[in-house]
């Protein structure tokens, strides 16, 4: 599908200009160009530091005949967005601006800022994802507690933006010889469970982007529930054995990991508070209660692409050449 033209139709642009490492007074330039030629109206919010009434700007613009939001930034900022419109029958763009961008890679969604909006404005399908829940907030991907959310939360914002993705390798390399195990009591759709784990993943939309790895452990990112990960790896030799498991076997119970599909409601308990990040912000410490939200925003994704044959195709004779 595309949008039909129409008089006066509004858009809101949420630009994150902190996020990623490109230039925000370009992408800006660009999309007022590219939006009004298309005859839509544009409205921007430059998002700040302090910023805490984003959701209050989204329902303002939902309440005076927006007919598109779109979200600029990385996943942080598409979250807050995507949280805000929970239940709207408005749909949501996304120009990926972020660091490492895991939604856009997750749903497909270009890179680049010209193919972005060329794919909001033109032809594009329209998908019913998920969302989750935790308390009064709203996420989108992924949330986690271990190795990703202390590297996280040592990561500067200012470094982020500087070095993009490289700014979490010094974070990363100091414990990946070795990783503490902590113990964790969780509460999944009801059962109660102890386990030792160096990393928990909530995710929704799948792990960092990875599409292959989603696609083996299941993930779907409108099926209605959440997955949840426990990984033991104790140091970086426990990886190929990890990567033999999940890629080639295919097993989702093993000493290394164990990984509980189609959840509803998890809970998260430790002894001492432990840092919680949700789509690459951290949120709080545990305990974290985290609830499945389902189909409760439309994202505009890529059209499927056409058969290269579809009209004339040699081998099929229900398909026969135009006539001239």
């Amino acid at each position: 599908m595309s949008f039909e033209p129409a008089a006066q139709r509004k858009a809101l642009i949420v630009l994150n200009p902190v996020s990623g490492i490109g230039n925000p007074d370009q992408l800006q330039a660009i999309c007022l160009d590219e939006f009004t030629r298309a005859g839509w109206q544009v409205i921007f919010h430059v998002t700040s530091s302090d910023d805490d009434d984003l959701a209050a700007v989204v329902q303002h613009a939902l309440d005076n005949s927006c007919s598109l939001m779109v979200a600029s930034g990385g996943d942080g900022t598409v979250a807050a967005v995507a949280a805000a419109m929970a239940y709207s029958s408005i749909p949501l763009g996304i120009i990926p601006s972020g660091t490492w961008n895991a939604i856009a890679r997750h749903l497909a969604i270009p890179l680049n800022l010209s193919r972005a909006v060329a794919l909001i404005l033109g032809e594009h399908n329209i998908a019913n994802l998920d969302l989750m829940a935790v308390g009064d907030s709203i996420h989108a991907m992924n949330l986690s507690i271990g190795f990703s959310a202390s590297m996280i939360q040592n990561t500067g914002r200012a470094e982020k933006r500087k070095y993009g993705i490289f700014a979490y390798l010094s974070q990363a390399l100091s414990p990946i010889f070795g990783l503490q195990l902590k113990r964790y009591r969780l509460v999944i759709d009801g059962q109660h469970f102890k386990t030792r784990a160096s990393e928990i993943l909530v995710l929704n939309y799948g792990i960092v982007g990875l599409r292959a790895l989603e696609s083996i452990l299941e993930i779907q990112p409108d099926d209605g529930k959440m997955d949840l990960v426990i990984l033991r790896a104790r140091t970086i030799l426990d990886a190929p054995g990890l990567f033999w498991r999940v890629y080639i076997k295919r097993q989702k119970v093993t000493p290394i990991y164990r990984i509980f599909s189609a959840c509803t409601e998890v809970s998260i308990s430790s002894n001492q508070p432990v840092a919680v990040q949700a789509d690459g912000d951290i949120i709080g410490t545990t305990p974290v209660q985290v609830k499945a939200v389902p189909r409760a925003v439309q994202v505009i994704i890529p059209a499927p692409r056409r058969p290269m044959l579809a009209e004339f195709d040699f081998l099929n004779p229900l398909v026969h050449p135009p006539e001239e």
